[in-house]
């Protein structure tokens, strides 16, 4: 229970920035109650109705909860883990087996704090008789007004910009479907019926037809998922409680939406005559909630991601080129120039099979520091190309296929990604230590590193580039023009000058907009102090003086 009174959370504005450029509007219109309340950004929480809806939702959470602390009570209480099903519990699985039982009830201390956790919280929320609305009149009339629009307008949120994107839905539809039938990555899968003992496609599918479509696809993957997975676990002679925990129930094929990078194009230069699909840009996202291989897919992540510590281009956050390049004397920088590379389209430019072996082979030579739970490689090699190779998505409740490249949206991805890529380096650049630069990172597809000039920059990406067999690899690399041009790279802006000094300071880009968790917001009065402190703690931790 709280000891002292938190103040309120003060009345200020959190940007200057006119509500105009705080909400991207294409090709539609809006009122400016309607701006109002989207400029406030996509984080902004609305106070709670108090009501017997909030006290269930009250009572679910803190049930779920106390489910939670129980199993992990019992489980560090337990001197060591009887079952490999005990074990994965302690990893934090996400799934739990159908009709779960809790564990025993043993803690009585840790009981009674449940009780006074439950009491204490209905008990506050009961005295709050009332809640002060944290909208103005003219924002509730503008959500309002959304609300009565729902069916018109599609509401998204901007690849990097971190503002509301709003659009007519036929825009939308006419984007996502321009991208699916223009890049030559994907493929639509038509409905088809049997006829005399022949497949053949159905002429003029109807909503009926598509719906046959996606339950009788989804039946076929969750059986293959199903299968593979009961026939690992009697091979390795896992217990039946393995066997149900991953067992894939009630699934649903991906889904694919997109996101559209508003840095890239001018969103007040687009009329009702433009042509969106050749001027607004894209990012492809495939959500693998729910999907009937998701479950295979964390085993699989679980079991590969300590890979990466392996992997020595690769930065684990967006401040360890800092620290390597700090590391660094100023007679080893002398005559060097910052530069960075970026992979274009690295997802969708991987060849399947070839990931799953470099990644396999990657395993193998660290086996003994992977933890397998009862697996071996074998196993792992047969569910990550189940993972990937099962690449069918659905959009307006039609199926299409992924031919080429890997999901960005599967657990797995990111690994296969960062793997793939080092397997090329690793055959190139890293063969020759002298060749190599004294400092290289990559964070998945964006790399940055010290080189002494742009011609030679260009011969080791390319050198990088010929390793894979596929010649789907390409770098766009951005070397500065000047020693006073800084370069920017994951949230930094970085220089060498002519004396070998580095300098770096924070970097935000332009097409970013001013938006952050506002002050009116129904978040606790701490999370919002702490996410102003982590914005000078960042820019701090950023700069070199």
């Amino acid at each position: 229970q709280p000891t002292e009174s938190v103040p309120p959370a003060p009345e200020v504005s959190v940007t200057s920035q006119p509500v105009e450029e705080r909400v991207t509007v294409i090709r539609t219109e809006l009122s400016d109650q309607e701006k109002s309340v989207l400029a406030l950004g996509p984080d902004f929480a609305l106070t709670p109705r108090i009501d017997d809806t909030l006290f269930r939702r009250i009572r679910v959470e803190i049930a779920s909860c106390a489910f939670k602390l129980r199993w992990k009570s019992h489980l560090s209480n337990t001197s060591s883990c009887a079952t490999l099903f005990q074990h994965m519990k302690q990893l934090g699985c996400p799934f739990q087996r159908p009709f779960a039982k809790p564990p025993p009830t043993s803690d009585i201390d840790m009981e009674d704090s449940l009780k006074q956790l439950l009491n204490f919280t209905l008990r506050t929320v009961k005295n709050a008789k009332s809640v002060s609305f944290n909208l103005t009149h003219d924002e509730a009339v503008g959500l309002k007004s959304l609300k009565n629009r729902r069916d018109e307008l599609h509401l998204s949120v901007s690849d990097k910009g971190g503002e509301f994107v709003v659009m007519e839905r036929s825009a939308h539809k006419e984007l996502t479907v321009n991208h699916l039938t223009s890049t030559g990555v994907y493929s639509f899968v038509a409905p088809t019926t049997k006829y005399r003992g022949n497949v053949r496609p159905i002429a003029n599918p109807t909503p009926v037809s598509y719906s046959r479509q996606r339950k009788s696809m989804v039946k076929n993957l969750q059986d293959q998922s199903n299968s593979l997975w009961k026939r690992i676990c009697e091979t390795r002679h896992l217990h039946k409680n393995m066997v149900d925990l991953y067992t894939s129930r009630n699934t649903q094929l991906p889904t694919m939406y997109i996101l559209l990078k508003t840095h890239k194009f001018d969103a007040s230069a687009i009329s009702v005559d433009t042509d969106i699909t050749q001027t607004c840009k894209v990012r492809p996202i495939v959500s693998c909630c729910g999907s009937p291989t998701e479950k295979l897919a964390w085993i699989c992540t679980q079991i590969l991601s300590p890979l990466l510590k392996f992997v020595p281009s690769h930065l684990k956050d967006t401040h360890t080129h800092l620290e390597q390049l700090s590391s660094l004397t100023q007679d080893q920088l002398k005559g060097l120039k910052f530069c960075t590379a970026d992979v274009t389209s690295l997802y969708t430019n991987i060849n399947i099979l070839g990931c799953v072996e470099d990644v396999i082979a990657l395993a193998d030579e660290h086996l003994d520091e992977l933890e397998l739970f009862g697996l071996n490689l074998t196993d792992v090699h047969e569910m990550l190309e189940l993972v990937f190779s099962n690449s069918f998505f659905t959009f307006d409740g039609k199926i299409y296929q992924q031919m080429i490249g890997l999901f960005m949206g599967c657990k797995p991805s990111p690994i296969g990604a960062i793997v793939r890529v080092y397997t090329f380096e690793r055959r190139s650049v890293y063969t020759d230590p002298h060749y190599l630069p004294v400092m290289y990172g990559r964070y998945v597809d964006d790399v940055g590193t010290v080189i002494r000039n742009e011609e030679f920059a260009k011969q080791f990406f390319d050198r990088i580039a010929e390793e894979d067999p596929d010649s789907r690899l390409a770098w766009e690399i951005d070397f500065p023009g000047s020693e006073e041009k800084f370069t920017p790279f994951l949230g930094t802006q970085i220089r060498v000058d002519g004396e070998g000094q580095l300098h770096h300071k924070y970097y935000r880009k332009p097409q970013k907009k001013a938006i952050t968790l506002h002050s009116r917001s129904h978040h606790p009065y701490r999370m919002k102090v702490e996410t102003a402190k982590n914005f000078y703690r960042t820019a701090e931790k950023s700069c070199s003086s």
